[in-house]
């Protein structure tokens, strides 16, 4: 592999990593959950675009913000948070985030399963924080377990073969654990345990929510 072909695949890598940034997780949630075939995409265009305004303001704008600012005050040595304190401090303040987002759909009209998955984020947070204290694993792996877990959660709970976002999750997937990897950000035990957490949490929270 000559350094031209090393230098395309660093830089897909790259992208791909900030592609499927934990930040931009939920959003995706929601297009998975706006896209699929049940009664939940049709409900009023309105509601949709005020859940994801409040999602995208609460979980992307908010936390890229306070990443900035922190960065630029010398608190974080980078946008990825490679040190285990700064993880600690940034996924406390996601946790609270993912919390508000949780209590404001609560509040809102809106079907159960929005309310469940936000819950379910703040949970999946919670249990990443405990285990990052300890151990550091892939958020972005972590990130990706969630939504599978979301996408076989409602192929199980409203019986709709959704294949196609299964199998867009999926390699969405390996290709962004691949590239963890083939970055030297985490070792395939970080990557393979955050994917374990992601999706077990989530699935679990889910299943206790809305069952």
């Amino acid at each position: 592999m000559n350094t031209g072909e090393k230098n395309r695949i660093e830089k897909t890598a790259q992208a791909l990593t900030v592609i499927f940034h934990p930040v931009f997780v939920p959003l995706y949630g929601l297009l998975i959950i706006y896209s699929s075939h049940t009664l939940l995409s049709f409900i009023p265009s309105e509601m949709k675009r005020v859940i994801f305004i409040v999602v995208f303001a609460n979980n992307v704008i908010i936390p890229l913000s306070l990443t900035a600012i922190l960065y630029a005050k010398g608190a974080i040595k980078t946008f990825s948070a490679r040190d285990r304190n700064e993880r600690v401090v940034l996924l406390t303040f996601a946790m609270v985030m993912y919390t508000l987002t949780a209590l404001v759909l609560l509040k809102m009209r809106v079907p159960s399963l929005f309310k469940a998955y936000f819950i379910s984020i703040a949970i999946v947070t919670l249990i990443t924080l405990v285990i990052t204290a300890f151990y550091r694993i892939s958020l972005h792996a972590s990130g990706i377990g969630g939504l599978l877990a979301l996408v076989v959660f409602m192929m199980i709970l409203y019986d709709i073969r959704s294949v196609w976002q299964l199998v867009t999750v999926i390699l969405a997937g390996g290709l962004v654990m691949s590239s963890r990897l083939y970055l030297e950000d985490h070792s395939p035990a970080e990557v393979w345990l955050g994917l374990l957490a992601g999706t077990a949490v989530m699935a679990v929270s889910l299943f206790c929510l809305l069952n």
